[in-house]
């Protein structure tokens, strides 16, 4: 059965101790939830059992940080992939449900599989075909999270920075869809784009 660990457990007490157990563990992770447009990205990492590369939550590193350490990840990880669920699936889905299916394809997406999934957040993936659990704040305790964090955030911030070229309106490559005062502004303007999803209550 999944349970969720609290927030105030170290590394130490989650990640090192998981490690004794099982020996290949995953960590997952996504970006853009919060964000007006674009897809949701999920991140999947499997690192080496007791790993020290310096892997922290990507919202604590500049974007340069994260794309280093996203080279590091894929030179040193067992294994990583990515997944994402579309703005049409986010609108048919809703959010939390498109966040499942990315993260859910990220996993199956990873060419060696897990012996455990730990998942950043307080809610477990439906349906997922390996033992799991959620893990509060997971992408600052645990090193396989944060690098799951660091994948979703890069390749994300890298699709939005491409659409960009088809809508410069918005300033996707400078905000990447969140809904800055300058989005905000764009979108009541121009109205919303083909990417934007239009269920958000902001739009």
């Amino acid at each position: 059965m999944a349970t969720t660990k609290n927030s105030n457990c170290s590394l130490k007490d989650i990640e090192l101790q998981l490690w004794q157990k099982y020996k290949i563990i995953a960590g997952v992770d996504e970006a853009g939830r919060g964000a007006l447009a674009g897809p949701v990205f999920a991140g999947a990492v499997i690192l080496p059992p007791f790993s020290n590369l310096p892997l922290k939550d990507s919202k604590l590193l500049s974007p340069k940080e994260r794309i280093e350490l996203f080279f590091l990840i894929k030179e040193k990880a067992i294994s990583w992939s990515y997944g994402y669920a579309l703005v049409e699936e986010i609108e048919k889905f809703g959010i939390l449900n498109a966040v499942f299916l990315a993260m859910k394809r990220a996993i199956l997406n990873l060419k060696i599989k897990p012996d455990y999934v730990i998942v950043d957040g307080n809610k477990t993936i439906p349906d997922l075909p390996f033992p799991q659990e959620a893990i509060v704040k997971g992408d600052r305790l645990c090193k396989s999270i944060s690098g799951a964090s660091i994948v979703a955030k890069v390749l994300r911030d890298k699709f939005m920075e491409e659409i960009d070229e088809k809508y410069p309106i918005y300033g996707f490559k400078k905000h990447k869809g969140y809904p800055t005062k300058e989005h905000r502004k764009n979108i009541i303007c121009f109205g919303p784009s083909d990417i934007h999803r239009k269920t958000f209550k902001l739009i």
